[in-house]
């Protein structure tokens, strides 16, 4: 969705993929996804937990986000170059076939990245990924846990009630997905780009802005990829 230039949905976006490529299509990406989440996550939440029952007070919500800021900023360093094979394997079928980099599976990609683009290549992106990665813990663990301890206070239900699990994943969700969208595009257009294409950080946001106020959640056109070309004509 952050690569074709037509406005389509997520049902349209995954017809679109089953009927040109495959139902195999929707899982582009999986083996780097898979160890991302073996190292990234996994360190991600452990650092968090330790960090909680050290740290945090029952009521600090300060405390909360200051762990999770460590936690998601130390796992996002961590899952940096799986994420960015995991990124160049997303989008790959939306490049023309000349210029598809076409990983086998992560292996195979970060061999070759580190092989033809060097071993920098690899951490492309890297500030953003790990401010990604606080925010997103922040957004995932400290708000849920705050969520929870309140829902539990005012609803006086029991920690392990299905009702309080549910509305605070879901009070988690709504302030996660709204803050961390704008950088996960970012951090795409970072990822893909031509080494040298843009110079700083404000250039990839400027270009990010030339779609509007709505390019702050979804790129809506064509982005100018590694190898240069443009996405044309994509559906």
């Amino acid at each position: 969705m952050m690569v074709i230039r037509k406005d389509k949905s997520m049902i349209e976006m995954m017809k679109t993929a089953i009927k040109n490529d495959g139902i195999l299509s929707l899982y582009d990406g999986l083996s780097a996804q898979l160890l991302r989440q073996l190292t990234y996550t996994a360190l991600r939440f452990h650092i968090y937990e330790l960090g909680k029952q050290h740290y945090v007070d029952e009521y600090n919500f300060i405390h909360r986000v200051f762990v999770a800021s460590i936690a998601g900023l130390l796992a996002g360093c961590v899952g940096v170059p799986t994420e960015v094979v995991n990124t160049r394997m997303h989008v790959d079928r939306a490049l023309p076939k000349e210029s598809r980099l076409n990983y086998q599976n992560v292996f195979d990609g970060l061999y070759r990245i580190y092989r033809e683009e060097g071993c920098q290549t690899l951490y492309n992106g890297w500030a953003l990924s790990c401010m990604r990665a606080a925010l997103l813990t922040i957004g995932q663990n400290a708000v849920y846990d705050q969520a929870k301890y309140h829902y539990m206070k005012y609803f006086n239900l029991d920690h392990d009630n299905k009702m309080v699990h549910l509305m605070s994943s879901t009070t988690a969700a709504c302030v996660c997905g709204p803050i961390l969208q704008p950088i996960e595009v970012l951090k795409t257009i970072k990822m893909n780009a031509k080494s040298g294409y843009f110079k700083s950080t404000i250039d990839e946001f400027n270009y990010m802005m030339r779609f509007g106020i709505r390019g702050l959640f979804r790129v809506y056109e064509q982005l100018r990829l590694k190898f240069g070309y443009y996405v044309k004509n994509v559906d």
